[in-house]
């Protein structure tokens, strides 16, 4: 009993976000595409329960469909993550990622509609459950469907590698340009798919531990079946909670910087057109700091950057690079820096002694007191109650 819950245990998990995704209303691109990458994972884990309950007479007739969604898996989440951080819609283009796992499929297919019942049978019971030993005398296309074996781990292994390195250096971008158009990045930024991505690596590294070691290891035995059970099962939940839970992508971010800046304020910079560039830029930085400093339009918690180029009579381009070059320091950090400076003053002030942690939070601009605290961590290395008990004496 433990043993049949334990070998489709991830299918269950897989189905139950299945269907909590198609009753969602509010489908992004993205989503969509997870769908596609959790059906391809609910059919090789459908697989998987075939083949550790025994069912190696037929097990073959499946084999190649395994190959073609294990290969599958690493790209495909690959190419999600482009569509949150980088692509604004799926380009066809990109199928080719799926090549490996297509020709690996249909080589196996060839070799085994080429096989004969008896060569399949010396496959099944040696080679992909080791019912008998190995004899080692093996005819060609045995050998070739080993060949098989041996080229499959070598291409889950590169594209491991590729889509871990690869998607964390796209949402390493998309999270930078968010840093540098929002103030507050809370719900933005990908740091959620970042880390379901190192776990979904360490899931890689279970399989890869499984295929040295063999899949017939864990025919039979619930013990030894439940670590990789359980392994998989809590990722696939994880990406499953974490990608429905996403809803900010590069889309809306696109939108975002798109909205018009308003320059009707700026006909009273048409009288310093004789001024030089070098003149301009300090004026511009030196209105930059009144507003933060006297205006205090930081404790908008939602200030972007298209609201300071509005309120500068410029373009977030000019504002952006006036902050990275005079403050070195990007958008979001900038203005936070502000807040935690007008939060400290707070938190020291008699006056707002009878404020609550919450209540500075978001006096001082912050959107929610667990982006307050995460921040002052980030800037003073103390969290906001230890600062304040540390004043008071």
């Amino acid at each position: 009993m433990l043993y049949a819950f334990l070998s489709v245990m991830p299918v269950f998990i897989i189905i139950f976000w299945l269907a909590l995704f198609f009753l969602d209303n509010n489908k992004t691109k993205a989503k969509r595409f997870l769908l596609i990458f959790l059906s391809v994972t609910l059919v090789n884990y459908l697989i998987h329960w075939y083949y550790f309950n025994n069912n190696y007479d037929t097990y073959y007739l499946l084999d190649s469909i395994w190959v073609f969604t294990s290969l599958s898996v690493y790209p495909l989440y690959y190419y999600y993550i482009r569509l949150l951080a980088k692509d604004l819609k799926v380009d066809p283009r990109y199928c080719w990622i799926l090549l490996p796992a297509v020709l690996l499929a249909l080589f196996s297919t060839i070799i085994y509609v080429m096989m004969s019942p008896q060569e399949i049978e010396v496959f099944s019971n040696e080679i992909l459950y080791h019912n008998s030993p190995r004899s080692g005398n093996y005819s060609t296309l045995i050998k070739l469907q080993l060949l098989r074996i041996d080229a499959f781990k070598l291409v889950f292994t590169v594209e491991v590698i590729l889509t871990v390195f690869f998607g964390m250096r796209h949402i390493r971008c998309f999270n930078k340009k968010v840093m540098a158009f929002y103030s507050d990045t809370h719900h933005r930024e990908l740091s959620n798919i970042r880390i379901t991505l190192i776990f979904l690596f360490i899931t890689a590294i279970s399989s890869m531990v499984s295929n040295i070691i063999g899949k017939d290891f864990f025919v039979g035995n619930p013990y030894y079946l439940a670590l990789p059970s359980i392994t998989h099962s809590v990722v696939l939940f994880g990406i499953s909670y974490v990608g429905y839970r996403q809803s900010f992508s590069i889309r809306e971010l696109t939108k975002d910087q798109l909205q018009p800046i308003d320059k009707s304020c700026c006909k009273k910079e048409e009288e310093n057109k004789d001024s030089t560039m070098g003149d301009k830029y300090d004026q511009l930085y030196e209105r930059m700091v009144y507003l933060l400093e006297k205006e205090q339009i930081f404790k908008n918690a939602d200030l972007r950057l298209n609201d300071l180029a509005t309120k500068l009579c410029t373009n977030r381009t000019y504002v952006s690079q006036l902050i990275n070059n005079r403050a070195n320091s990007n958008f979001c950090d900038y203005i936070n820096s502000y807040r935690i400076i007008y939060a400290k003053e707070e938190l020291t002030s008699k006056e707002s002694s009878h404020l609550t942690l919450g209540e500075i939070a978001l006096k001082s601009g912050f959107s929610s007191q667990s982006s307050f605290y995460r921040l002052f961590m980030k800037f003073e290395g103390t969290t906001p109650a230890k600062y304040r008990a540390e004043q008071a004496k």
